[in-house]
């Protein structure tokens, strides 16, 4: 997975190459895309076999909201493009890089910004523009926000409801005007309410797309970096865990997507990054949960890193201006 750019970017045509060329404009990372490496990139290792663990299965929903058939959503499934492609290896428990609580943090927060964005007509047009929309970015990381939530080994406020919450992020992200989306902030708020149903089915695969999600990492990424040293470490240490629980979720929500891969080994690398950074963010979270502000420092440097590394793979013809 393109793990992230030395700089936010603001056009699909950097959006899509590369999951982490937008990724985190972190400490280590200059504004400007990476340089193309002047010899060939190293070769990621593989993900260690304890990040690896596979997943527990989901607690099993209540009488009231049984899990049901899958639904058609907004989003479908990416397809398969390389015949030999390895299997997607499996997630560790979601605990291991992104704690429910903070998740749930981010679910509230998410939908507080776009009740924002759909409260008038004029808030709606200004959050569009001709490289970003706000609507389809927040919509889908919080797609696949709650595919976490549903998919974690902790209990938490929006576990049980996270199935209908995907289904509206979805529903809500490819909606392409003022009306339509107002109907789907609504629809977001019910579900989140659990007044929503959803037929979904939970698993690690594309719930989002990953345009949207790459436009969305440096506006997360801009108030990280900005919060995660200093005197704002400790004072807003509850944002600062939310966002990089966010970031990781990202992370293993985008694996499964493997359409910028050209063949099996590139299929390899992109599980290989999408691991680096989910497994880094999640270093950065639980330095900010221990109080530990050069330890979260250090680990947003190989965050960074990863960010490179995975650049020069799949985007390496992009050299600075």
């Amino acid at each position: 997975m393109l793990l992230m750019n030395r700089s936010p970017l603001t056009t699909a045509s950097f959006v899509v190459p590369c999951l982490m060329i937008a990724l985190l404009a972190l400490p280590g990372c200059s504004p400007a895309p990476a340089t193309k490496p002047s010899g060939p990139p190293a070769q990621p290792k593989e993900p260690s076999a304890e990040p690896a663990a596979p997943a527990e299965q989901p607690a099993e929903k209540s009488a009231e909201k049984p899990a049901a058939k899958p639904a058609e959503a907004a989003v479908k499934p990416a397809e398969n493009v390389i015949p030999d492609a390895p299997a997607m290896p499996p997630a560790p428990k979601v605990s291991i890089f992104a704690p429910a609580e903070d998740l749930d943090n981010q679910v509230d927060q998410y939908i507080k910004d776009l009740e924002r964005i759909v409260a008038t007509e004029e808030e709606y047009k200004d959050s569009i523009g001709e490289s970003t929309n706000k609507i389809a970015n927040d919509s889908s990381t919080l797609a696949v926000i709650a595919l976490a939530l549903g998919l974690h080994d902790q209990e938490s406020k929006y576990k049980v409801q996270a199935g209908a919450l995907m289904k509206a992020a979805r529903e809500l992200a490819a909606t392409k005007d003022y009306e339509s989306a107002k109907k789907g902030v609504a629809a977001l708020k019910d579900a989140a309410e659990g007044k929503g149903e959803a037929d979904v089915e939970l698993k690690w695969q594309k719930v989002a797309s990953l345009p949207a999600l790459m436009k969305e990492v440096p506006l997360i990424n801009t108030k990280l970096k900005r919060m995660v040293k200093g005197p704002l470490f400790k004072r807003r240490a509850k944002d600062t865990a939310g966002y990089t629980a966010a970031i990781a979720a990202i992370a293993q929500g985008s694996m499964a997507d493997i359409s910028e891969a050209k063949n099996r080994e590139q299929v390899k690398q992109w599980y290989v990054f999408s691991a680096a950074m989910r497994d880094h963010a999640g270093s950065v979270n639980a330095a900010i949960h221990r109080g530990d502000e050069p330890g979260a420092a250090e680990e947003m440097k190989k965050l960074a890193q990863s960010c490179e590394d995975c650049h020069a793979v799949f985007h390496p013809d992009v050299k600075e201006p």
